[in-house]
């Protein structure tokens, strides 16, 4: 049945009859879960613990009921019209959705609603759906409120839960609406969490302001949500300036929706316990540091006999934990791919596809090299790769000191020389200022497997980019492979320059440097020849970036050897970071 469909014969309701009929059962079924069960009978009552070291308490119904309420969900999800500003419980909404509405804001504004599900009782449920919009009588209204609420109130557990709390809340997203626009910022709920953000200097204080360090609510606010009847946890007031790290719905948000560090910490740290101790001993140490919010794990985990319980429950919180780090940040990041691979491999199965890390580790495979120089005492060695259309690309600096440099696949180094490159060979082009070196490939390869060219002039703040190069390359070495992202844009002698979060590994010159889509924005400089091999810089990567049309003097053989017309220009579009030690 449609959604338009149901929502006509919702809109019709009048008696317990009809009520039954359009969630699909008997009036008779619905009469024994309405008056002959006893409602302690149906529902599992139990606590959960919170992140604040509180406890949470769910009211779970059991399968019968249960199977009604999702029915009850269905129809009312149907019925409901989700406000803009709403994300949580709702279809193709989601936190990430929610966090990017807050993103690169001066001001972010956090409130929780206190006791949220219990706040609503049944008699506001029963008058949402005698009131208009849907005008039900009172028969059919309260039938279905019984059907929802426990001890008269809403469930926290309850499959209608979620919804009906949307469809309560649509008179106060209404007013918050209407006091964020007139103040001057931006409001969204997800679920009990409700964020303001602004880019002014501070808020109205009617929303929210400051006195003696203690962040107040204001009085228009205060008066919106006592008008609807809902209170404010105390202890969930937050205010945070772009200086400090802000949050929504658990992701930072200070320049696009993240994960905390703390979240992938804590996965890598789980799956380091699985492959050394086993799946089942990494499990018994999650329960018994209050990390298990399932109450009928935590009582079996000890058991004789529970152990392929226990191990595929604990699957499934690996797995959700990997799918997390999926949504946040996509399904081509590498830091989702090699989790994914983790577990994939830690329980034997294909549970992700991982078609896209296989194609990401055979494109680097195929055009990423190391690029060496070696007479007498005098060794040299750095990274490049090749770009279609353009050739190998490499620092300046990591050529310059010898007339020619062998170079190497990954998976042959030392063993075979794939070619020769030098200035006096066959060079495209070279800018010592610029700090890059273009040379003709001396032998053929797989384009189709090679990382295309990205414009980086749409690179900004907040971006995620990857860093592939070879430090001190030695046979059978991987990669150099880090995510990182663009954190702040200055400028020097007229350069745009980006610093991103993450390390510095000296020995890597040459290497390429990639965007969230896995396309070439730029070149890998770790800086001076002097530098040792293997040190690594905690803290920022400086990049360098030349626009080159206008920007700088490029020689004319660059120009008429790789771009053939100026308006094209695709170093323009593509090479234009250079990569520094900060």
């Amino acid at each position: 049945m449609d959604r338009e469909k149901i929502k006509e014969l919702f809109l019709k309701l009048e008696t317990r009859e009809d009520v039954a009929a359009i969630l699909g059962i008997s009036e008779r079924s619905l009469r024994y879960f309405l008056y002959k069960k006893r409602p302690e009978n149906m529902y599992h009552t139990f606590k959960i613990p919170k992140k604040d070291g509180t406890t949470r308490e769910i009211s779970a119904p059991d399968k019968a009921l249960k199977e009604i309420q999702r029915k009850l969900a269905n129809v009312l999800s149907a019925v409901y019209e989700p406000k803009v500003c709403a994300y949580g419980f709702i279809d193709e909404k989601n936190n990430v959705g929610n966090a990017e509405q807050h993103t690169k804001k001066r001001l972010v504004f956090n409130i929780d609603l206190k006791d949220f599900f219990s706040q609503i009782h049944f008699g506001r449920v029963r008058g949402l759906l005698m009131n208009a919009p849907y005008s039900l009588p009172d028969e059919a209204a309260t039938t279905i409120a019984q059907i929802a609420c426990f001890n008269g109130r809403l469930p926290q557990g309850a499959p209608s839960s979620p919804v009906i709390t949307n469809m309560i809340c649509i008179p106060l997203d209404n007013a918050l609406m209407r006091l964020a626009k007139s103040t001057g910022c931006v409001y969204t709920r997800y679920a009990d969490d409700i964020t303001f953000s602004t880019y002014k200097h501070a808020f109205d204080q009617s929303l929210v302001y400051v006195d003696n360090e203690e962040v107040v609510i204001g009085d228009k606010l205060a008066a919106v949500l006592e008008k609807h009847s809902f209170a404010v946890n105390p202890q969930k007031i937050t205010l945070r300036s772009r200086v400090c790290r802000q949050e929504v719905t658990g992701l930072t948000v200070n320049e696009f929706p993240n994960l905390r560090r703390s979240y992938i910490k804590q996965l890598r740290a789980i799956m380091h316990s699985c492959e050394k101790f086993g799946v089942l001993a990494a499990a018994k140490v999650y329960v018994k540091k209050g990390l298990c919010k399932n109450p009928n794990i935590c009582g079996i985990v000890d058991d004789p006999g529970s152990e392929d319980t226990v191990i595929e429950w604990f699957k499934m919180v690996l797995v959700g934990k990997v799918h997390y780090i999926k949504q946040v940040k996509g399904s081509r990041s590498l830091t989702y791919l090699a989790f994914a691979q983790k577990v994939n491999v830690l329980f034997g199965k294909d549970i992700f596809d991982l078609t896209e890390l296989h194609r990401f580790e055979s494109t680097i495979k195929n055009s990423t090299f190391v690029l060496q120089y070696s007479e007498g005492e005098n060794f040299v060695q750095g990274s490049s790769f090749y770009l279609p259309g353009i050739g190998l690309v490499t620092n300046y600096h990591v050529t310059e000191c010898g007339e020619f440099f062998s170079i190497f696949n990954v998976d042959t180094y030392d063993e075979k020389s794939l070619g020769i490159v030098g200035k006096t060979l066959n060079e495209i082009s070279s800018d010592n200022a610029i700090d890059y070196a273009v040379y003709k490939l001396p032998f053929t390869i797989n384009e189709e497997l090679t990382f295309k060219c990205g414009d980086s002039r749409k690179s900004k703040v907040g971006d995620q980019v990857t860093i592939i190069g070879y430090p001190n390359h030695q046979k059978g070495n991987s990669p150099y492979i880090h995510p990182c992202s663009i954190t702040s844009e200055k400028y020097f002698q007229g350069a745009p320059f980006f610093t991103v979060s993450g390390r510095v590994v000296h020995g890597a010159s040459g290497g390429i440097v990639l965007n969230s889509d896995h396309e070439a924005i730029g070149i890998y400089r770790t800086g001076s020849a002097d530098s040792h091999a293997y040190q690594v810089c905690c803290g920022d990567v400086l990049f360098l970036h030349f626009v080159f049309d206008g920007c700088c003097d490029i020689r004319q053989n660059f120009l008429s050897t790789v771009i053939l017309d100026r308006r094209d220009l695709p170093l323009v579009q593509h090479l234009s970071f250079v990569i520094e030690q900060s």
